[in-house]
């Protein structure tokens, strides 16, 4: 059972950032059962990443978790042509950090600046 009641948010989010890029978008987001919101893939097309698109999909997730008090988690990979290395040095940029052992199964967590306002997310 998850301690946050998503709503339709996450789903909203998704499809109004998927809609937002030209082109094939893959994004995945969920809220773990420790009430982190997870960035399962985002993926952003090889012709589109010069254009800031990566990282401003990234800050709107980080904003809509923010406004809920929700921690984001994420395991960075080198799938769809990544380079790892840059991508956990961008992350930390955005206040990633890594972590073992984390309750959600991923591999960074960047913590809520505001997590009192996790009291309620269905909105």
């Amino acid at each position: 059972m998850r301690t946050v009641d998503t709503g339709d948010w996450v789903d909203d989010l998704v499809r109004e950032l998927k809609r937002s890029l030209p082109g094939m978008v893959l994004l995945a987001l969920d809220v773990t059962d420790d009430g982190a919101l997870a960035i399962g893939i985002l993926r952003v097309p090889f012709d589109a990443r010069g254009g800031w698109h990566g990282p401003r999909m990234l800050l709107a997730i980080l904003d809509a978790a923010d406004a809920r008090g929700l921690d984001v988690v994420c395991t960075p990979t080198d799938s769809y042509g990544s380079d790892k290395r840059a991508l956990v040095r961008a992350l930390g940029r955005a206040g990633f950090a890594p972590v073992v052992g984390d309750p959600s199964g991923h591999t960074m967590r960047r913590p809520s600046p505001c997590p009192h306002l996790r009291k309620d997310t269905n909105w």
